[in-house]
């Protein structure tokens, strides 16, 4: 293997594991901020308008939801566009944590495959000029010349796909998610003006 395509592979290598240490990253973050909403409980209880007991739900845990409520509970002036203001705060802080890296994900998975494809590239170049260097039974080694290429796209692929799986993923939960605190926040509104 040449030396282009060594160090296409390489620079894949440590891709890869950048890529791998953002998703567990992320995982733990999503887990522990975002986990089980349980929502239901907090729903439940801003239908009987208990603040009280949602007051304390919300102070026992530290989740994306519970966040959310606690905003809304302690919202200045206790009106629809004051709640709306203080949760809309609340969510675009959450979010810029919990999006830290997946633009790095998309990045990989977007361009690691024309890394790898740079590295075929090399290679081939590299098959040809043995190929025009050496007389006779030169097709085995150009033969093995492309081979060795075609594994610098392969590899592009395998940091590609998973970073593209794992970004899609996270970014569907957080979208869930917030989805979920906005509903929350529409329930508490609409109780509160009645």
């Amino acid at each position: 293997m040449g030396l282009g395509a060594r160090g296409v592979l390489c620079v894949l290598f440590l891709l890869s594991i950048w890529s791998v240490a953002i998703m567990i990253d992320r995982k733990m973050v999503f887990k522990k901020r975002i986990g089980d909403a349980q929502s239901d409980d907090a729903k439940k209880l801003i239908q009987t308008k208990n603040w009280a007991a949602l007051q304390a739900w919300s102070d026992s845990r530290s989740t994306f939801v519970s966040g959310v409520v606690k905003s809304a509970l302690e919202s200045e002036g206790k009106n629809s566009e004051a709640v709306d203001r203080a949760v809309q705060s609340y969510l675009a802080d959450q979010r810029i944590s919990l999006e830290r890296g997946l633009n790095v994900l998309a990045t990989l998975g977007s361009n690691a495959p024309f890394i790898g494809l740079f590295g075929t590239v090399l290679g081939i170049i590299q098959s040809f000029g043995v190929l025009s260097s050496q007389q006779g039974s030169a097709m085995n080694a150009v033969m093995l010349g492309l081979a060795e290429a075609l594994i610098a796209t392969a590899v592009g692929l395998f940091v590609a796909i998973p970073a593209v799986v794992a970004y899609n993923y996270f970014s569907q939960r957080l979208r869930n998610a917030t989805l979920e605190a906005q509903s929350i926040r529409d329930l508490y509104v609409s109780k509160l003006s009645q």
